[in-house]
């Protein structure tokens, strides 16, 4: 999981290995993967976004992964902090190259998020659903996020740093300071999954999730996504940067993960880009 001889150019001295997840857990939810990721662990870094982009031009291997115990610059969508915690969070991005165009590539956050939920359904968090366009919710609360940034590769290739912030266990001091409602992953005990379990399952399932996307790309994956919308068949009003507002119901995903809202005269209409927020409509 550590091919230390052919890695070491690509990180700095200051960014120690220092594995805090059981490899164990980690092997045994990858036994069955055709391709294993190459996995790393640090203690603590800005971001493990910025870091892959910063390191892809020196050629990183497909299904590089890279998870910190603890983030000290996040980033999530429109530039807002992703905020974690050292003992009950989990952050780590995944390197993935893709021969496909950048238009191709706007429906890869949905695919990934669904390839989340399908993941935590699977350990037996299935009140986890997905929210246009790149989070996870529990009842009504975000429990995690997802931030692509790509890079065009001398190849020609689009590489893809798929960052990830999940909440497992969440301290109350930290929620306090959100703006955002959070929820995390304990059940009704109180009882978090382990990191190394969440991790694995998530691996196990987007790895091959991620295989059939650079293929297909994400139309065969459109329905599939709408059965775990949060927003389904919902009145939802759309907010855009420019503070107008688009008002309909939540129908459906264009192939390339744009949603559709229809209107109150029966009409559908499209939106796609990174810069829309959904809310659910005033009673």
């Amino acid at each position: 999981m550590y091919p230390t001889s052919l890695l070491p150019p690509l990180f700095p001295t200051l960014v120690p290995l220092e594995p805090f997840l059981d490899e164990s857990a980690l092997q045994q939810e990858f036994r069955d993967l055709p391709s294993v990721p190459v996995l790393w662990q640090v203690q603590s870094i800005d971001s493990t976004n910025r870091c892959l982009l910063e390191w892809a031009p020196q050629g990183l291997p497909q299904h590089f992964c890279l998870v910190a115990r603890q983030q000290s610059a996040g980033r999530g969508r429109r530039g807002r902090a992703w905020i974690s915690d050292a003992e009950g969070s989990l952050t780590f991005s995944l390197w993935w190259i893709f021969d496909r165009s950048l238009q191709e590539l706007s429906g890869l956050p949905l695919a990934v998020s669904l390839g989340m939920v399908e993941a935590l359904h699977s350990l037996g968090m299935t009140s986890v659903g997905v929210k246009w366009p790149n989070d996870l919710w529990r009842e009504g609360r975000k429990v995690a996020g997802v931030l692509v940034e790509t890079t065009r590769l001398s190849s020609g290739q689009v590489g893809a740093v798929i960052g990830i912030g999940l909440n497992i266990a969440l301290p109350s001091s930290l929620q306090d300071t959100c703006v955002l409602s959070l929820n995390d992953l304990r059940d009704e005990a109180g009882q978090a999954p382990a990191r190394a379990t969440v991790l694995g399952r998530l691996l196990n399932t987007l790895i091959p999730l991620l295989e059939s996307f650079a293929q297909s790309g994400f139309a065969p994956f459109a329905e599939t996504w709408m059965t775990h919308c949060v927003h389904r068949n919902q009145q939802v009003t759309l907010l855009h940067p420019n503070q107008t507002r688009s008002q309909g119901e939540c129908v459906g995903l264009s192939s390339l993960g744009g949603l559709i809202l229809r209107d109150p005269a029966g009409e559908p209409h499209t939106y796609h880009g990174g810069e829309l927020s959904l809310r659910l409509e005033a009673p």
